[in-house]
């Protein structure tokens, strides 16, 4: 799976208020917009996870970012 660089941005994530790890957080638990809400699927390690890799990827521009998976995630 690639991930969208549009609105993963910096410069996005900055404009909509989501370059922080809490914000991100929030939308991976109870969704926004097109994006499902993974609250009830994602244990607390997974979200920290994917908060942290999608705030670090965008501070280094997502140059080479791909998403590979590693392991089976139970319900998704």
């Amino acid at each position: 799976m690639i991930i969208s660089h549009k609105t993963l941005r910096k410069e996005a994530l900055e404009k909509y208020e989501m370059d922080s790890l809490e914000a991100i957080r929030y939308q991976v638990i109870h969704g926004k917009n097109a994006m499902p809400a993974f609250g009830e699927r994602l244990n607390e390690d997974e979200i920290e996870s994917i908060a942290t890799y999608v705030l670090g990827q965008a501070e280094t521009g997502w140059s080479t970012a791909r998403v590979e998976p590693t392991e089976e995630v139970s319900g998704v």
